[in-house]
């Protein structure tokens, strides 16, 4: 058994895709791209005050053919996760502009960076590895560049990067080729993809669509993600959130299938709200469970794998808030079936990234997988002779049955206290406990002589990592 949360009817999931596709067609999309406008409108698509009307016989046809799964490989193509729907896959963040340490928020660094890298290769429950932290030391315009050489040499899960600019795309992705051994091999076997962020409401950046084009030519996936704010860049109102984060999304599925047609698509379902006392975005309200739940079945009900925003907070310390505003939208999240959270790591609402708050998100991930996994009815579960049995020997402890299904039934938390009562030992010591350690555990080097092809990519267009001095 399986336990799944059931938010939308049929009814309504039809309500918000025809809201959507009327948005598309009478108020459509604005697309800064005159080559991407040629191709929409050759396709049915017309142009009108300076924006392109895309009918809904485009958007359904554009639905239909796009992919709807993909895997995302690590360096060396031994490790890898699956985006398909009923797959899990938990990210830490790519990357936040400051670094939160329990008492102070501070710009962060490179070794900080490394360190995340560390620390994401050696939790169990993150599958991709994002960096966590943006370096400062980088230069921005080309700091992807250098945060996915780390990334490449660090660690051979698969990895995850922000990309601000389109040549930065194509020089990870020749760094891909390197890790793949060919470029036929980095197509095949995908290390990266393109995160295409539509700008709320309703229009996409010119540098987005420029990235989508490279990744789409080479045959790699993208996730479509815009993250309208109810109340601000959106309706107030949830459901006008969700028609119009739906509306975005299709147009860029709708683009990406014009393109390149089958090209794999992940549905970003990443809608917030602001808090109407302080203008911030929310992450962690209880609307933000909701409109989860509700992008998850919507995108589902395409075919489609659905990222989520769920399981993140708007506190800034590690306290009960944290606790209840992670835990209680990430259960929703996993529940309705979301495929992925891209996101572990942040405290706040964007205010930063901590490798305290990565280490409490692993835990909670693990707790929330043994919900979500349920629990089987057979003849086997239902132990009618072992009660027989245990009553007999007077107690279920050493009986065969026990042994047999005791790993399996529960889930057994790495750090959380389970015990006799003692006052004032809390879980963030275990925390600390456990950073000092795991910084001693080695990591799966990537061999010198690809590294140094990485270098002489970075090397060739004039540039080199600072304060580079070996993976070792």
């Amino acid at each position: 058994m399986n336990p799944r949360v059931v938010f939308l009817g049929a009814q309504e999931i039809a309500c918000l895709h025809e809201a959507s596709l009327r948005m598309l067609s009478e108020v459509g999309v604005l697309v800064p791209d005159e080559e991407v406008v040629a191709l929409l409108c050759a396709h049915g698509g017309e142009k009108k005050n300076g924006r392109v009307l895309l009918p809904a016989a485009l958007v359904e046809k554009s639905i239909a053919q796009a992919g709807k799964s993909f895997r995302l490989y690590g360096r060396d193509g031994k490790r890898s996760v699956t985006f398909a729907p009923g797959t899990v896959v938990f990210c830490s963040s790519p990357g936040q502009f400051a670094l939160f340490d329990g008492e102070k928020r501070r710009e962060p660094g490179r070794e900080d960076f490394l360190q995340a890298i560390h620390l994401a290769h050696h939790l169990p429950h993150i599958d991709v590895v994002g960096g966590l932290f943006l370096p400062a030391e980088y230069p921005p315009q080309r700091r992807e560049v250098y945060m996915a050489r780390e990334l490449f040499a660090r660690t051979d899960k698969p990895v995850f990067l922000w990309f601000s600019r389109r040549e930065n795309f194509a020089s990870v992705f020749a760094m891909s080729v390197v890790c793949a051994g060919s470029e036929e091999a980095a197509r095949d076997e995908p290390r990266l993809f393109a995160f295409l962020e539509p700008i709320s409401p309703l229009r996409f950046p010119q540098e987005g669509l420029a990235i989508l084009k490279e990744a789409v030519a080479l045959g790699l996936p993208v996730m479509i993600g815009p993250m309208v704010q109810a109340g601000s860049t959106g309706p107030v109102t949830l459901a006008g959130t969700l028609a119009q984060e739906n509306a975005e999304i299709l147009a860029g599925v709708v683009i990406a299938e014009l393109l390149r047609p089958g090209t794999p698509v992940c549905y970003g379902g990443i809608p917030h709200v602001i808090d109407p006392k302080t203008g911030m975005i929310s992450f962690g309200s209880p609307e933000q469970g909701l409109l989860s739940l509700a992008m998850v079945e919507l995108g589902a009900s395409y075919g489609f794998p659905v990222y989520v925003n769920a399981g993140l907070t708007d506190s800034c310390a590690f306290d009960p808030q944290n606790g209840w505003e992670k835990g209680v939208t990430l259960i929703l999240g996993m529940l309705a079936g979301a495929t992925t959270f891209g996101h572990m790591g942040i405290v706040g609402s964007d205010q930063g990234g901590s490798l305290w708050q990565l280490i409490l998100d692993n835990e909670l991930i693990g707790f929330c997988k043994r919900v979500a996994r349920g629990f089987s009815i057979d003849e086997e579960t239902l132990a009618f002779s072992t009660v027989r049995e245990g009553i007999q020997e007077g107690s279920f402890l050493s009986l065969s049955h026990t042994v047999r299904w005791l790993r399996e039934e529960f889930w057994v938390p790495p750090l959380s206290f389970r015990g006799a009562f003692r006052a004032g030992e809390g879980i963030l010591e275990r925390v600390r406990m456990f950073l000092e350690e795991v910084f001693h555990l080695p990591l799966p080097l990537l061999e010198e002589e690809k590294l140094q092809q990485l270098d002489d990519l970075l090397s060739r267009e004039g540039e080199s990592c600072q304060g580079y001095s070996g993976a070792k």
